[in-house]
């Protein structure tokens, strides 16, 4: 007989809903942080049902919602052309950029001996058996790939079939990630994001990575407590 812990998890529509959106905030986040986004993406999200659906518990991703919505073809083509600019200007190595999208820049002084994020969050993929592809050399510690190791445990989730002791550790994996490392230095970052760009859809981002890391550390905070 199978134990408790090799059971199968059966889902209930709730959970599985609260995956799918968690899922859809970190995603668009990633769309957006991780490079500049394609004009493909950007029209991918305009009719989003689950940008819809964001834009019910964020004003950082109503403001998206919005401005996608009101936009014709030829104002997407304009706004590609904007966002690909901005990030560059943003984000892209050569010389000093205005914001750094790594964690271990905004955490350097908390320790008396420094040390790299990058190395830490790495174990935390190594516990998953995860490594991810750099695209322009990213360190690990980079705000997209903190982001995409949320959305692949969330993705592991839902399509594999959960015991009780894999549905734990993925879920304990998650809150652990987001206590220790996002709630730690995003909403800084963020700010920093919005205060620097010249684009209103960058700063809607801003306000959407403060809101949904919150969301998610209130989410992790009251497992802990379950």
């Amino acid at each position: 007989m199978a134990t408790t812990a090799e059971q199968p998890v059966h889902w209930n529509e709730q959970t599985v809903e609260q995956l799918e959106i968690r899922k859809a905030g970190y995603q668009l986040l990633v769309d957006f942080l991780g490079e500049a986004p394609t004009l493909e993406v950007i029209m991918s999200w305009r009719n989003h049902p689950e940008l819809i659906r964001l834009s019910q518990i964020s004003e950082g991703a109503r403001i998206v919602h919005e401005t996608l919505c009101k936009m014709t073809a030829e104002d997407m083509y304009r706004l590609f052309a904007r966002l690909r600019d901005e990030y560059a200007r943003l984000f892209n190595r050569g010389g000093e950029l205005p914001v750094s999208p790594c964690e271990t820049m905004y955490r350097a002084n908390e320790q008396m001996l420094p040390k790299s994020y990058a190395q830490e969050v790495c174990k935390e993929y190594e516990q998953f058996s995860l490594h991810f592809k750099k695209l322009r050399g990213e360190t690990d510690d980079h705000i997209a790939i903190e982001l995409e190791f949320m959305i692949t445990l969330i993705e592991k989730m839902l399509n594999t079939v959960m015991t009780e002791e894999r549905f734990s550790r993925y879920m304990n994996g998650q809150r652990r990630f987001v206590q220790e490392h996002l709630q730690c230095w995003a909403a800084r970052f963020a700010d920093d994001l919005k205060q620097y760009t010249t684009h209103p859809l960058y700063g809607a981002i801003g306000t959407l990575l403060q809101e949904f890391v919150a969301r998610e550390a209130r989410w992790a905070l009251e497992g802990d407590a379950a």
